[in-house]
């Protein structure tokens, strides 16, 4: 009875969400202002050379406190269309100027949460995509920000190219025990009521602000790698017309007693940076 009690909490938690707080947040005067994800990509894919860094879950708000310690830049919203990656990215991959392009990307070890980007570049294509495994933080099921630099290092940059960071997405590496003790739920999160995560939080005894610190760390971490990067290519002479740093979605803290990402057209999960990057 407990059970079926928590799962019929978590339905009407759902259809709460989904069908009267999105609605009604998805349609706010600052969430309307922003530019769409999609026609700042496209615009992008124009240029002759071009560098774009996604950050993987980097929500506008969390990347706008922290991002000034490491990057200079024109900073903007766009808005990301749910549900998720999903939600956009077979349509822009699908574009005639995405072509002539190199992506890095960093291959999350958890199959409901791994984009699996190169099943979505459309043949014909002179696209090469370098997926990065789970090495030094198998345990993890995640990809070091230092492994995609040194596969960037390693195969070299095109002129044209994406390169694709898991962080500041789960599992979150400065709070291993954390990330391992939320694992279980997260490889089942696609099949579950969307607060599971919560009460999976709550019977652990673990509060809400040690999640958003970890969320923060990744963050933190990834952006020193950016720099790195970006200070690489500026080393190595590779004269971009412009490099950007940007995301795929947001991520939920803990509000609407919600954590990760969920199919909701939330602000924290469909308003993500735009960063016009200063080297």
């Amino acid at each position: 009875m407990c059970s079926l009690k928590r799962n019929a909490l978590g339905a009407f938690h759902e259809a709460l969400i989904k069908h009267f707080v999105s609605g009604f947040l998805g349609t706010i005067q600052g969430v309307k202002k922003c530019t769409p994800w999609a026609t700042l990509f496209r615009a992008l894919l124009k240029r002759r050379r071009f560098l774009l860094i996604v950050l993987d879950d980097a929500r506008y708000d969390a990347f706008k406190t922290v991002y000034g310690r490491y990057l200079h830049g024109l900073l903007i919203k766009a808005k990301v269309p749910p549900p998720n990656t999903y939600g956009w990215l077979p349509k822009v991959f699908s574009y005639p100027e995405f072509d002539n392009l190199r992506v890095f990307y960093a291959s999350i070890d958890i199959e409901s949460h791994d984009i699996g980007i190169n099943h979505f570049v459309p043949k014909g294509k002179n696209v090469k995509v370098i997926p990065i495994r789970p090495n030094r933080a198998k345990h993890l099921r995640t990809v070091l920000p230092s492994e995609v630099n040194d596969a960037v290092r390693s195969v070299g940059l095109s002129g044209r190219d994406i390169v694709w960071y898991a962080q500041p997405h789960f599992p979150w590496v400065a709070d291993e025990e954390l990330s391992l003790m939320l694992m279980r739920d997260v490889l089942i999160h696609d099949y579950v009521p969307p607060d599971t995560v919560r009460r999976r939080l709550t019977a652990l005894g673990v509060p809400k602000p040690r999640v958003v610190k970890a969320y923060y760390a990744n963050l933190v971490l990834v952006l020193r790698y950016v720099k790195e990067l970006i200070n690489y290519s500026v080393g190595k002479g590779v004269d971009y017309d412009e490099i950007v740093v940007t995301s795929d979605h947001g991520e939920m803290l803990g509000e609407l007693g919600l954590y990760l990402h969920q199919e909701y057209n939330l602000p924290q999960l469909t308003i993500v940076p735009w960063l016009k990057v200063i080297p």
